[in-house]
């Protein structure tokens, strides 16, 4: 069975063929952050490797459309879509449960119930009456303009010496 081990800590685990890194890594009670659920949607479960890249199956099609085909430059790949064949050495310190928690805390306290507004009966009543009004308002001038520019065109005064400008018999310029 092939082995992990696991830096900073330097733990080493058994890691059984045909499971990805997360899934093991998880069952051995060991954190890697994650909230896709091992789906290669989130880029959470980012880790390093450190030894070992021959012994890892190639990125599937998610995990490069994810991080992009840089694992030579930056040895990162996705625990979740990650498997071994023969022992590999994995950086897990961006992966730390206590700052995640802490962050997480932290979002949720900032946001504070806002009151929600009742009215009474009367009230609603007196608005929508008001809208009523503002949206007949508003269609009397659209219906205005519209018969303002209905057949625009024959309000104009008409000269008869003045010919007309269509636009068209112009040569083209020369380049």
């Amino acid at each position: 069975m092939p082995k992990c081990t696991i830096r900073p800590s330097g733990e080493v685990v058994d890691i059984p063929e045909g499971v990805n890194l997360l899934q093991a890594l998880r069952d051995k009670d060991i954190y890697v952050k994650s909230s896709c659920g091992g789906h290669a949607t989130c880029s959470d479960c980012v880790i390093k490797v450190v030894a070992g890249e021959d012994c890892l199956t190639p990125p599937p099609f998610d995990e490069l459309n994810l991080l992009g085909n840089v694992f030579h430059i930056t040895k990162e790949r996705l625990a979740c879509q990650t498997c071994i064949s023969c022992d590999v050495t994995v950086d897990l310190s961006g992966h730390d449960k206590d700052k995640d928690e802490k962050k997480l805390r932290q979002k949720t306290s900032q946001f504070t119930k806002k009151k929600s507004i009742t009215r009474k009966k009367d009230e609603v009543e007196k608005l929508n009456q008001e809208r009523e009004e503002e949206f007949a308002v508003s269609e009397e001038e659209g219906r205005k303009k519209s018969e303002e520019w209905k057949r625009h065109w024959e309000k104009g005064e008409k000269d008869p010496l003045k010919p007309k400008r269509l636009g068209g018999n112009k040569r083209p310029k020369r380049r």
